[in-house]
């Protein structure tokens, strides 16, 4: 016989239920808290490496360490800030084996920032074409920047992290994430000034 507890969805549960259920031996929750971050973590990833394949092998080698290191993970923590500083070390040494320039492609982060907030909105054909020329300057410009900078604003700009979100997952204190942000900014706009 089913319980009525076990019938209702670990969608309306919090993190720290899932959690709490996981280390209660329910390990079937793990699939649930991953199925959270899947997208948003591929989102991350992908812009770090610049590469679809690559951020998709990524994305499994950082549920793979989520689950081997979950016994280290403190409850007290975010599970958000924990799971996504175990991408960024994924990516940054996926990106050191490559000796890779590219960390991110910014017209890629604009285009899908775009699609989710605007797709419904009909633009007129000039408007489309300085849209495309913003964007083609973006991304020359935070090709530009250093990879510090470019990490930043990807991860408060296009993925809505909080200061302490970001200073968890780049593992600095909550006023350097300030400084990182503001010079990012200065930076990437004296970059576009340049080109115009």
């Amino acid at each position: 016989m089913v319980s009525i507890e076990s019938r209702y969805t670990t969608h309306d549960l919090s993190d720290r239920e899932l959690i709490s259920r996981i280390r209660n031996g329910e390990d079937l929750c793990f699939d649930d808290l991953f199925a959270r971050y899947r997208d948003k973590l591929f989102f991350y990833l992908r812009h770090l490496v610049g590469n679809k394949e690559e951020a998709e092998d990524l994305l499994q080698n950082v549920f793979v360490k989520a689950y081997e290191k979950f016994s280290t993970f403190d409850a007290r923590r975010a599970f958000s800030s924990w799971i996504y500083r175990i991408a960024h070390n994924e990516a940054v040494n996926h990106l050191k084996r490559k000796n890779r320039k590219t960390f991110l492609s910014w017209e890629d982060i604009v285009s899908s920032k775009d699609q989710l907030e605007s797709s419904s909105k009909e633009r007129s054909p000039h408007d489309e074409w300085i849209r495309k020329e913003v964007r083609r300057e973006v991304k020359v410009a935070m090709e530009r920047l250093p990879e510090k900078y470019r990490e930043v604003l990807v991860l408060r700009f296009y993925l809505d992290h909080s200061y302490d979100e970001i200073a968890a997952i780049i593992e600095k204190p909550m006023n350097t994430v300030g400084t990182l942000l503001s010079r990012a900014k200065s930076r990437l706009l004296r970059e576009v000034s340049r080109m115009a």
